[in-house]
């Protein structure tokens, strides 16, 4: 009977095995989620989308952060940020925001200084491989209570949270783009920290970048088809499309 029950176990197991990527086993980021935006459809009179979101008692003398995102056409938007309801800053995106792209907006303390800081998803909406294209944008709290805005274009997967490589308490942005060489396709991922007000490329906390090939089925192996120093070709100096302000 014993041998049995543990075939059925084993099979068990296999069935519901899910590879894992190299970063994934560092601890990942915790966040908050607010998913409360409210949609204000102005395109007919105005030409403008209005997509609000408050967090209440953001701030540590429990004052609330508004972020309110405008767009006026397909890659041109504000993003406007309020502390209650005095405007702390104001900056172009180019991108456009709707209810059908936006994810929940999420708040965690993400490079260590103890301060909350907000990260937005919003999907550039393609088909195939084009389907993950996103936007993420970071807000950066400093200590006088302003935010410096991070954006940039990236892919996504379902597990790629911010990890913390090294136990610093600053977790390792990780990028992911579709590179080709030597007539294959592979995903390539490097590592950033925000430092000193910029983001930082990091790769030499772990031996990065890292790249896997982009095959029809799941694939989590780092490709054995080319050396880690030649890897190293593909570092980027920052993200895709970054923008700062």
């Amino acid at each position: 009977m014993k041998p049995i029950l543990l075939i059925f176990a084993l099979i068990f197991l296999t069935l519901n095995a899910k590879g894992q990527y190299p970063f994934e086993k560092y601890p990942a980021i915790k966040y908050r989620e607010y998913k409360n935006w409210k949609f204000y459809d102005k395109t007919e009179k105005e030409n403008k989308f209005h997509c609000t979101l408050t967090i209440p008692k953001f701030f540590d003398n429990q004052d609330n952060l508004t972020i309110q995102l405008t767009t006026f056409a397909y890659d041109s938007s504000s993003i406007r940020v309020y502390r209650n309801k005095r405007l702390l800053r104001k900056s172009f995106e180019p991108m456009f925001f709707h209810d059908v792209n936006l994810e929940s907006i999420r708040v965690a303390d993400i490079n260590g200084d103890n301060l909350k800081d907000v990260k937005i998803i919003a999907w550039y909406m393609g088909s195939g491989t084009a389907s993950m294209n996103l936007r993420t944008i970071y807000l950066f709290q400093n200590k006088e209570g302003h935010f410096t805005k991070i954006s940039f274009s990236d892919k996504a997967i379902d597990s790629r949270l911010e990890r913390d490589f090294d136990g610093d308490g600053n977790y390792e942005i990780i990028t992911m783009t579709l590179k080709g060489y030597g007539g294959h396709s592979y995903w390539l991922f490097n590592l950033f920290n925000y430092l000193n007000g910029e983001l930082e490329n990091v790769n030499s906390k772990d031996n990065y970048p890292i790249m896997i090939q982009y095959l029809n089925r799941e694939n989590y192996q780092i490709t054995k088809k080319i050396s880690r120093s030649k890897m190293k070709a593909f570092t980027m100096k920052l993200p895709e499309d970054y923008d700062k302000k």
